[in-house]
């Protein structure tokens, strides 16, 4: 550790604690006191008509989608599934934290699936690559 960035943080500290919060001004206090003073028939008013725009704002939300026809969710089947052939490539041999030996492998193969909605003829396909690769410990004597 760095002594010298410890005494800059025991000051920061010690700055810090000094702190005291200013006293609030009357002035805020006054405007403070008047607004909690204030004839609760007025906030009855202000509650009163935000609850009527909300209700009416749910109201055309609820006829709207009651109104919409709703769109029929697609019925995907899976058609066909297919791996493709695994790629494997050995690299070369790696020293190890401990001294050992190893020899990276590395994998490759491709997963594909077809998916098909006989209703519309709409298709998905689902391509997905995927590599791995690991270590094979090499013992050396």
């Amino acid at each position: 550790m760095n002594d010298k960035n410890d005494f800059a943080d025991d000051d920061l500290v010690a700055a810090l604690r000094d702190l005291r919060p200013r006293p609030v001004p009357a002035l805020v206090i006054a405007a403070l006191a008047q607004e909690l003073d204030a004839p609760a028939a007025s906030r009855g008013n202000i509650i009163a008509w935000f609850a009527g725009v909300t209700t009416a704002a749910a109201m055309v939300v609820v006829a709207f989608h009651l109104a919409s026809p709703s769109p029929a969710t697609p019925d995907f089947q899976l058609v066909r599934a297919e791996q493709g052939p695994t790629n494997l490539e050995l690299l070369q041999p790696v020293r190890l934290d401990d001294g050992s030996f190893a020899r990276p492998l590395r994998l490759h193969w491709e997963n594909t699936t077809h998916w098909e909605d006989r209703r519309t003829q709409a298709h998905f396909i689902n391509y997905r690559p995927v590599e791995q690769v690991a270590l094979i410990p090499l013992e050396t004597y």
